[in-house]
């Protein structure tokens, strides 16, 4: 819309000049603009511009369809009766319920592990207290242990002291029944040895008894914890939630029908401009560069957007190659935005601004140099068509379809011709 307004800014400004031009020479002449005094010059007419400064944009033209930022098919695993879902053309906010099945089994299924659970950190509690008393078992046996070894070496020892006063005094039947007592103290402390050994190993084989009954059953409860997570989880497959706002594109769920394999598909209503260029005009193309967008649905807006990629992957059609790129909208305004929409756009490859420019048509070249009619006279007929202008050589810069830069050779003001007929 900018370019185009600018376009018949330039139009009017030129048809203003030429009926002001006209005038001038109708009171000077008498006759019609810019023409003779003789029959044969009667429908001899000049067309000028008025050099003046503004925009010039070289593009690169294209075409395309509105596309969406994110595109997602969805499904859900659990089966039931579809609850809720959100039909073809539906709007949402992220977070919003798209689809929705009965989930009264997957309910059923977790209250079970749960249960499960329960019984595992009962088992679990049951399983440490048992551990606890087997060590608390094996602490006493070991303290008795050692009391009973005490007691029985200090028998031996009394024992042998016994037989050891017997002996210093010689009486016969006193060494006979100190011999008889240490032996008996010694039987006893042989016999106190392996008990306490066998207490020991006894208490020891609880212990880790108790102690693997713990590892057990630690290992029922994180697999029971696990079960309760997974069935957690299975419940997400009863329901579907948004990921970003949008729309929805299709949908195969029904309310009242039973789920199976269905799916839904959902666009963002982030939208951008698929388009495509060809190889001949891809090179002059850069991330980044200004577009101006015209959908044909409102053919009578331009939209400012920007080159936001291209994807340097080769497209083949026929005989034609090309590249696909993704052009981004800077602002809609108030225009509603539809997926699908036709799309033009003219990409800026280059632009020289505040410069002086003349329609490209009045520029002509020979001997590879640039020239221009500049207009001296406002008295123009056949005869003095020479005089009434001059050849000014110009040098130019960047043009569109209908304008080109004028870099030396030409000042702002000046009336050149831009066409003889």
């Amino acid at each position: 819309m900018v370019i185009n307004k600018r376009k018949i800014i330039l139009l009017l400004i030129s048809a203003f000049i030429l009926l002001l031009i006209s005038a001038v020479s109708t009171s000077c002449m008498g006759m019609g603009p810019f023409s003779g005094s003789s029959d044969e010059t009667d429908n001899q007419e000049i067309e000028v511009f008025e050099v003046q400064k503004g925009s010039i944009f070289q593009l690169v033209s294209t075409t395309g369809s509105v596309d969406s930022e994110s595109l997602n098919t969805y499904t859900l695993q659990g089966s039931g009766g579809i609850v809720s879902a959100l039909e073809k053309g539906d709007t949402f906010k992220e977070g919003d319920v798209l689809v929705e099945v009965d989930n009264s089994e997957g309910l059923l299924q977790l209250e079970r592990i749960e249960k499960n659970l329960k019984l595992s950190e009962i088992s679990m509690k049951a399983a440490k207290l048992n551990y606890q008393k087997a060590l608390d078992a094996n602490h006493i046996t070991i303290q008795l242990a050692d009391l009973n070894t005490e007691k029985a070496e200090e028998s031996t020892e009394s024992a042998l002291d016994s037989l050891e006063d017997a002996n210093e005094k010689g009486e016969s039947s006193s060494i006979s029944q100190a011999e008889s007592s240490y032996k008996q103290a010694l039987l006893s402390q042989s016999t106190t040895y392996w008990s306490n050994l066998s207490s020991l190993q006894s208490s020891e084989a609880q212990m880790e008894s108790t102690r693997d009954n713990v590892n057990q059953a630690g290992i029922q409860l994180e697999l029971a914890r696990m079960d309760q997570e997974s069935a957690k989880e299975d419940l997400d497959d009863y329901i579907l939630y948004a990921p970003y706002k949008g729309i929805v594109i299709s949908s195969d769920f029904e309310v009242g029908n039973q789920n199976g394999g269905n799916t839904i598909s959902i666009i963002s209503n982030n939208f951008l401009i698929d388009a495509t260029i060809g190889e001949a005009d891809i090179s002059k193309i850069s991330a980044n560069d200004e577009a101006y967008i015209t959908l044909d649905a409102y053919p009578d807006d331009q939209l400012l957007g920007e080159v936001e990629k291209i994807i340097p992957i080769t497209i083949e059609d026929g005989n034609i190659t090309s590249f696909e790129i993704i052009v981004k909208f800077n602002d809609v305004g108030d225009i509603k935005i539809y997926y699908g929409l036709s799309v033009s756009v003219d990409i800026v490859t280059e632009k020289a601004e505040d410069v002086l420019y003349v329609p490209i048509q009045a520029v002509y070249t020979e001997n590879g140099k640039s020239y221009v009619d500049l207009l001296v006279s406002g008295q123009v007929d056949s005869e003095n068509m020479e005089q009434a202008v001059n050849k000014v050589e110009v040098t130019t810069g960047i043009n569109d379809y209908s304008y080109i830069e004028i870099t030396s050779g030409l000042k702002e003001g000046d009336i050149i011709v831009t066409s003889r007929i």
